[in-house]
């Protein structure tokens, strides 16, 4: 939603005739209360926010013009949404989290002592199964608990890429929990959204994408076509290599809570079976 309102903005500023300059009328546009049709105000760490700052403070006012055009022929609204599959995979991520800790809670200070004080009353020894987890659960619980919150973490830093805060992905926790290739697709996509508001003799010559973007204009080419076709193309690597990165933490969480419900079960049953036998 704040995509659509940073493009509104765009094009009010540039419909504006009134002859004041561009900081002014973005002031303006910024100002009306029709912008709260097209979402909330982008934080002021958010690259809408930050692109606004920079078009404003552009001290040439052909470049300025400039660059306000080709933000007002973009169309970044639905491209630059967190689709509905990336909430879903964290909503399961904080359900199976909530599921796995509920079912250990009543285990442990439930079920198991009542076996416990059961088997101690007939003189038994407690089953095998059911020593080894009242030996190690503690050790058990913390391993599948480290797992689960990395799923999680790794789910909240990729949603913090999907809020298009600035430098967010040379942050240390997203080096660290968000795979190379997200990252990656990440800066080339912001490279292309920022170029129009960069100074050309200072770009940076490690940026494939500055580069390229600068070669189209010096050929002649509509800027804003391509800035839209390269947003379009990094949004869609960006979410496979999200989709990839959060299918492989979901698989893993889903195949770890399975084994852990299966240990319950086995040192849960091996009480009951040790009973019968005994009757």
């Amino acid at each position: 939603m704040t995509w659509d309102r940073f493009g509104y903005i765009c094009r009010q500023a540039g419909n504006d005739s009134s002859g004041a300059s561009l900081a002014a009328r973005l002031e303006q546009a910024q100002s009306e209360q029709a912008c709260s049709l097209y979402g909330p105000a982008p934080k002021a760490d958010s690259w809408p926010a930050q692109l606004l700052t920079r078009l404003a403070a552009i001290p040439d006012p052909d470049n300025a013009e400039r660059a306000l055009n080709t933000y007002q022929q973009l169309n970044l609204g639905r491209q630059l949404e967190a689709p509905v599959k990336f909430k879903r995979a964290l909503a399961y991520l904080a359900y199976v989290t909530f599921v796995f800790y509920m079912v250990a809670g009543i285990y442990q200070f439930k079920i198991t002592p009542t076996f416990s004080d059961l088997l101690n009353n007939l003189e038994m020894a407690p089953p095998a199964y059911l020593a080894l987890y009242q030996t190690y659960w503690s050790l058990f619980i913390l391993a599948i608990s480290l797992l689960i919150l990395l799923a999680l973490l790794s789910a909240l830093q990729m949603r913090r890429l999907f809020q298009f805060k600035v430098n967010a992905h040379d942050s240390l926790a997203c080096r660290l929990l968000v795979l190379p290739s997200c990252r990656r697709a990440y800066r080339q996509m912001a490279d292309a959204l920022q170029y129009p508001t960069l100074d050309r003799h200072a770009l940076s010559e490690q940026s494939p994408v500055l580069r390229h973007l600068q070669q189209v204009e010096e050929r002649g080419m509509d800027l804003a076509i391509e800035i839209q076709a390269l947003t379009e193309v990094q949004m869609q690597g960006f979410l496979q290599a999200c989709e990839k990165q959060l299918k492989a933490l979901t698989t893993l969480v889903a195949v770890v809570v399975i084994v852990a419900v299966m240990m319950f079960l086995t040192s849960a049953y091996a009480p009951i079976f040790s009973l019968g036998e005994a009757i």
